[in-house]
């Protein structure tokens, strides 16, 4: 039992490690990087992808908006967030799970908020609800 207790320290150590990145400040560098200020800045719509990079769903969403990317070109912006490195904009944002794909329209705006990976025909739609077109046909 005394073994246990030793070692229920580092079984806890990644939730401790993910609570203390949350509650970090919002400085001028975050706010460089929020999607809703890009949205402001470049007057154009951003999707934000709030996730880790290594699990199979986040993996699965960034090679989607790489797509996107290469289809809208200029009319759209993609923001990756990393929860773990970017905790001000996790709590700004009230991300509770990943993967979760927040649009902002040009005003930054957020106009659509989804939990879980998107495919790009869904993606396409929510960008043509905001009067987003692709670029190429």
């Amino acid at each position: 039992m005394v073994f246990l207790r030793r070692w229920a320290f580092l079984l806890l150590l990644p939730f401790i490690l993910v609570a203390a990145s949350v509650t970090g400040s919002f400085s001028a560098e975050t706010e460089r990087r929020d999607p809703a200020a890009i949205a402001r800045e470049d007057h154009k719509p951003v999707v934000a992808d709030f996730g880790l990079g290594f699990c199979r769903q986040c993996k699965q969403q960034t090679a989607t908006l790489k797509e996107v990317e290469a289809a809208y070109g200029d009319r759209v912006a993609v923001r990756w967030v990393h929860v773990n490195l970017e905790g001000a904009l996790v709590e700004r944002y009230q991300v509770e799970m990943i993967p979760l794909l927040v649009f902002f329209d040009a005003t930054g705006k957020e106009a659509f908020r989804k939990v879980g990976p998107l495919p790009y025909k869904e993606i396409r739609d929510q960008l043509a609800r905001m009067g987003i077109k692709e670029k190429r046909k």
